[in-house]
């Protein structure tokens, strides 16, 4: 259990405690009766955190840096497993007293039906009988934290009395300091030794003459960088050089600094590294000793400042602010870098993408993202770094490149291979084990190169580690659907609500933080420019799977040590492991199953449900082909469900699932009916998608969840409009209709709607349509509406993403008239008829990306699309002759002009695409 484990298990308490709108909890009365005691287990929790445990100032620190500490982490940890254990199994005995209460006095009105209640404790039952003997307690409802309660009252007296020998010594510490200080008043002024000059000079010597021999690959960055820092602006400028740890960004402003040209060019050149935990005193010293500025030791931080200031002041500088790590101590040393036109720049390296941002906000600043190199120049560094200008041996050279690409780019690991083969050129047995496990080398570096990394890991603010230590349990270059990952987050307890954003919003921040901090890489972005697709180093993930090894945050398959596997509450594993847990059972109570193995068909999986299984949270079994799932029991715990049937119905009951948040349902009929559950009671319910359409029966009392965000592909047929008003808050919808009248305007929060005909009505052709004014993406597909209509759509005010795909509108010509698509900025034409598109450039004043797929009879892109100021990107699939000509046209105009900002793609003939039907499409390939 981490620390943000222990946020999360506070804040369960408090639901628990004080929220009374989870009827589950709120009208048991064994619950209830409970609540006292466990009120005083989180009174007691509260007050061991506010002793010192969990904050942060001078007397914690001193405190973590005890013998002890590990001992009371440890005790802490074990303390709240068994308390959430003890408390989560009450609440779930209680509610199977609760039902079975029903049955025995036959009153069905007000909970659930008969038939469940019987099925449902004979499946619990069968869960716990071993061998046909029955040592079923899962009725019992008692809860004991007495023993809990003594050992956190047992930590809580030890650290109070180390908290107050800590105060007492730091007390004696700073009346020796203050004796000390007036001594020293008494003696002759000092000067700094000048060593500490020097060797800040020396450090970017030393990685300059180093230069010539190891910088591969950043030539293009180099010369992009001076140009910007030689450039005619008269003004102070601020570059910012932002990557993961170990790119090489100090390498590359290193090759920057001491180029010839670049000190000509600049009169005074300083550079001084400023790090995670700094003083502004200490860095503007380096600063001055870096330009040959001695200090008298005794020098007050003001004095130190004014020196700064009165060194650069009129002068053309450079100064290189090397690894800074908050945008804090960039307004801590701004004001001492003169701005006299005189044409002086800033250069930082950072990590993080916010500290860039927040440094170069001028016109003529440059945030310069470095990339990770490629394969061949990281084969040219590894060569070079280990042979040393001699020639690779023939028969390493395969290995070799092997090696080099499974470094992922990352210099670091690069140089720390090369290291390792250096001194052993010609071996060619111990480049084949390298080859094997790079990554085994790298963690095993004596120098720290994981240590490197692991600074990122150790900067981020609590919220965020659980969360990037989650991501990486997924398998080793794995693509991770975000929409997959933040749902995930949010089941495990990771996302917080706020006032100003609810879950999905606060967890697309966190996931962008992670992404502006360099610990995820984007694979793939929506049309709208979000996020789509991740994924993480290998390096990276090595480091997460370090830490989630000494948090015990979870087990994965691989792992060192197998046997903590018992002590695990979260599982990444794989078919082999999870046959192996069904086939015995015996682990410890388990929150989270992850399964990743290939695609594969598993007959037997759900045919016997394991006792630790019962307090599941989370159950994502998505690319499993299961046969049966229909002996799934009671889970009231469960928040997040993704399963792959390989039959065609199956439904669970609400009663079943009550605290579901996530349900995820694939299978081979994608469009076939399907009818999920009575969805009455999942009153949490917020993200419903499947690949065959789903069936909610209609009628005029549904329930109506407040909850669902999202929902797809929801079955619409004549009738069914009183259905959409069970879902008042919905954001995205995905649905399929098979009427022609679809009326979405008492949708007041929907921002994404994708509308396909059913299966069995291809030819469909819709004689209404009204839309809700906040829509911001809209998918239409195979409706056959006349062009006429789409007036409908240019009025919409938000709408910046339109798809129009497989005859959603038919007719010879798309006149798109006078209207404005006012916030349209991608708009995507695919499979229809049209022959002519008659546009004017004010059409479209916000469009930035123009995709057409499959448009055989369309005769050109008109000449006006490439005048819109804003359009960036032309993407073309299967173009004929005539198409292709225009597109030509479109960029030899704008060439002639001087506009070289439109990007033009063409895609071949006959190129595979298959439209996703929704975006947040979970299993997305």
């Amino acid at each position: 259990m981490t620390t943000t484990d222990l946020d999360v298990f506070m804040e369960n308490l408090e639901q628990l405690l004080y929220d009374d709108s989870n009827k589950l909890i709120s009208s048991n009365e064994l619950i209830k009766a409970k609540k006292p005691e466990i009120e005083l287990l989180y009174k007691m929790l509260e007050d061991l955190i506010g002793s010192g445990l969990n904050n942060t100032n001078t007397e914690e620190e001193q405190l973590h840096e005890a013998e002890d500490m590990e001992n009371w982490k440890r005790r802490l940890i074990n303390g709240l497993h068994e308390a959430e254990n003890a408390i989560d199994k009450f609440i779930y005995s209680a509610y199977l007293k609760e039902i079975d209460d029903v049955q025995k006095s036959k009153r069905f009105d007000g909970l659930v039906g008969k038939n469940f209640i019987s099925s449902a404790l004979l499946k619990i039952n069968k869960i716990f009988t071993v061998k046909g003997q029955s040592n079923s307690n899962f009725l019992d409802c008692s809860l004991n934290l007495t023993h809990v309660m003594k050992d956190l009252k047992s930590i809580r007296h030890e650290l109070s009395c180390k908290i107050r020998k800590i105060q007492k010594g730091n007390s004696v510490k700073n009346n020796n300091i203050q004796h000390q200080h007036l001594l020293e008043s008494q003696s002759a002024t000092r000067h700094v030794p000048e060593a500490s000059s020097s060797k800040t000079t020396a450090r970017v010597g030393q990685s300059a003459t180093e230069s010539e021999q190891v910088i591969v690959g950043f030539d293009e960055d180099a010369l992009l960088i001076m140009e910007r820092l030689a450039g005619d602006r008269k003004q102070l400028d601020i570059i910012s050089i932002v990557g993961m740890g170990g790119l090489g960004k100090t390498t590359l402003a290193t090759k920057v600094y001491n180029d010839e040209y670049v000190e000509y060019y600049f009169d005074v050149r300083g550079w001084v590294t400023v790090s995670e935990e700094y003083a502004t005193r200490d860095v503007l010293i380096g600063i001055l000793a870096s330009i040959g500025k001695s200090v008298h030791e005794d020098t007050t931080e003001g004095k130190v400042c004014e020196m700064v200031y009165r060194s650069l002041k009129g002068r053309k500088y450079l100064i290189v602010l090397d690894d800074i790590w908050s945008s804090k101590a960039w307004d801590d040393l701004r004001l001492y870098f003169p701005d006299d036109n005189t044409g002086s720049r800033v250069l930082l390296t950072t990590r993080l993408a916010e500290v860039a941002s927040h440094a170069t906000t001028n016109p003529g600043g440059l945030t310069h993202n470095l990339q990770y190199l490629s394969q061949d120049k990281s084969w040219e560094l590894l060569r070079i770094r280990t042979f040393r200008g001699y020639e690779c041996p023939r028969n390493l050279i395969d290995t070799g490149k092997r090696i080099a690409a499974m470094c992922k780019g990352l210099p670091l690991a690069l140089v720390v291979i090369a290291g390792l083969l250096e001194k052993a050129k010609k071996n060619e047995d111990l480049w084949d084990r390298v080859a094997r496990n790079v990554s085994s080398y790298i963690i095993d570096d004596p120098n720290g190169c994981l240590d490197t990394l692991a600074l990122s890991y150790d900067h981020l603010p609590r919220h965020l580690k659980n969360c990037f230590l989650y991501v990486g349990g997924f398998p080793e270059d794995n693509e991770i659907q975000v929409q997959r990952l933040i749902r995930l987050w949010m089941a495990e307890g990771f996302i917080k609500e706020t006032a100003e954003s609810g879950f999905e919003e606060q967890a697309e921040d966190y996931l962008t933080d992670l992404v502006d901090r360099n610990l995820l890489i984007v694979v793939n972005r929506r049309s709208d420019g979000g996020i789509k697709s991740c994924r993480l180093h290998d390096l990276l993930r090595e480091l997460c799977l370090i830490k989630a090894a000494e948090e015990k945050f979870y087990y994965k398959l691989g792992m060192p040590d197998r046997s903590s596997r018992e002590k695990q509450q979260r599982l990444f594993t794989d078919y082999k492991l999870l046959s192996e847990i069904y086939s015995h059972g015996s682990i410890a109570p388990t929150r989270s199953v992850l399964c990743f193995p290939s695609i594969r068909a598993l007959d037997y999986v759900s045919r016997r449900w394991v006792p630790s299984f019962l307090l599941l949270r989370v159950l994502d079994l998505l690319n499993i082909r299961m046969s049966d799932f229909s002996d799934i029991p009671i889970l009231i715990h469960l928040r997040y469900l993704a399963v792959w049937l390989s039959y065609c119905e199956v439904s669970f009951s609400e009663a079943t699932l009550l605290r579901l948040q996530t349900l995820i349902v694939k299978g081979k009929y994608q469009d076939s009916l399907y009818s999920p559950c009575n969805m009455g009671n999942m009153t949490n319910l917020r993200y419903l998608w499947s690949e065959r359409v789903i069936a909610l029966v209609s009628h005029e009392r549904y329930p109506v969840l407040f909850n669902l965000h999202t929902i797809s592909r929801l079955g619409l047929g004549d009738g069914d409009q009183t259905l959409l008003q069970s879902f008042p808050n919905i954001k995205k919808l995905g649905c399929s209709v098979s009427h022609t009248i679809f009326n979405f305007a008492l949708l007041s929060h929907l921002e994404s709607l994708n509308v396909k005909p059913f299966l069995d009505s291809p030819y469909l052709r819709v004689n209404q349509f009204v839309l809700p004014k906040t829509l911001k993406k809209l998918t239409l597909m195979g409706l056959h509406m006349p062009w006429g209509w789409i007036s409908t759509i240019q009025q919409l005010p938000k709408l910046e993403v339109l798809k129009l795909l497989d005859s959603s509108f038919v007719g010879n010509v798309w006149d798109t008239g006078d209207e404005e698509f006012h916030q349209l900025k991608f708009l995507k034409l695919q499979g229809l008829d049209m022959v002519m598109w008659k546009v004017s450039t004010f059409n479209f004043p916000q469009l930035r990306k123009l995709e057409v797929r499959s448009c055989n009879n369309l005769r050109g892109i008109p000449l006006e699309i490439g005048n819109i100021s804003t359009l960036e990107h032309i993407e073309i699939s299967d173009p004929n002759f005539a198409l292709l000509k225009s597109v030509n046209k479109i960029q030899e105009t704008q060439h002639a002009m001087g506009n070289y900002d439109i990007h033009v793609k063409f895609v071949g003939i006959n190129v595979p695409h298959q439209e996703v039907f929704f975006e947040g499409d979970p299993y997305y390939p």
